[in-house]
């Protein structure tokens, strides 16, 4: 396997988790409108004149967008020649390249119309679709280069069925989340675990039931994702790559819950609220990757 093929894709995924970071920033200190309504030019310029740190946050944001953009096409057009025995590879390149193109239009949909919060937030869950899908094909890089082929292993029907299920829930929590920072509720709820000192559930139509909402079902998340943990570290002992992969989900869905609290009590602090997007976006990417194992199924059945 070309080794440079294997570094470069390992640095696009890792510019992927920084235009996300990145577009957290400019969420979290309010920075959409640092530059106007202008786009893809800024206040109508190439380069903004004296600028306003509001500016300097959204110009660099959509700059390296772009050059992220143009080096997962070049990824995309890589992988299909060199892995494109896999099956998996062409739809995932076509999609890494179709996710990252349509997140770009709802981001300039968002700087010259205005959206609401519902659009807004559905911006972040297309990007994190188009960094899992990156992830992927990088993944595929490396399986190739180890194995010669994918990753297979045989997985019970009810197993796979409720990884499904699971992967569907934990991307409607990431919406809401994505939904709270929007519509400004991140400190809507005052305390933690509970929303208020003297109101434990809130008004459900209120800022605070929007919250309140997102906490729940967070905590779903955590209940369900430990059982499949125990589930897996059972089923699966001598397997170590899905030992290890709901390991990792597992810990990110703890330093998940950990990161949110220390959001409320820290204010809204920036590094803490990074550390939250890293998190999640971390744990759906590993969740990415187990779904794309429990398809392979039918190609277990082929060698046998």
């Amino acid at each position: 396997m070309n080794k440079l093929l294997k570094v470069y894709a390992a640095v696009t995924t890792l510019g992927m988790f920084v235009i996300l970071l990145m577009g957290a920033i400019v969420t979290t200190t309010d920075s959409g409108d640092g530059c106007g309504n202008s786009w893809p030019l800024c206040y109508g310029k190439l380069l903004p004149t004296q600028p306003e740190v509001e500016t300097i946050i959204e110009y660099s944001h959509r700059v390296v967008s772009g050059l992220l953009g143009i080096m997962v096409i070049m990824l995309a057009i890589w992988t299909w020649k060199k892995l494109g025995h896999l099956r998996e590879t062409k739809w995932l390149a076509f999609f890494s390249v179709f996710l990252i193109a349509f997140q770009g239009l709802l981001g300039a949909a968002a700087v010259i119309w205005g959206q609401s919060s519902a659009v807004l937030a559905l911006h972040f869950g297309i990007s994190l679709l188009s960094l899992a899908s990156v992830f992927l094909l990088t993944l595929l890089v490396f399986e190739d280069d180890r194995l010669g082929k994918e990753y297979v292993v045989e997985m019970p029907k009810t197993f796979r069925t409720q990884l499904y299920v699971f992967a569907i829930f934990l991307y409607i929590a990431i919406y809401s989340g994505a939904f709270v920072r929007h519509t400004k509720a991140s400190l809507a709820c005052s305390s933690w675990p509970v929303c208020g000192a003297t109101e434990w559930i809130p008004p459900l139509n209120s800022l605070a039931g929007v919250h309140f909402i997102h906490r729940i079902l967070a905590f779903v998340v955590f209940i369900w994702l430990l059982y499949m943990f125990i589930r897996a570290a059972k089923e699966f002992k001598n397997e170590k790559v899905i030992f290890y992969s709901f390991l990792f989900a597992f810990l990110f869905v703890i330093f998940q819950v950990f990161s949110g609290a220390l959001i409320i009590f820290s204010k809204l602090n920036l590094f803490i609220t990074l550390a939250h997007g890293f998190f999640i976006s971390c744990l759906f990417v590993v969740i990415s990757y187990l779904l794309l194992i429990a398809t392979r199924q039918k190609l277990l059945q082929h060698e046998k």
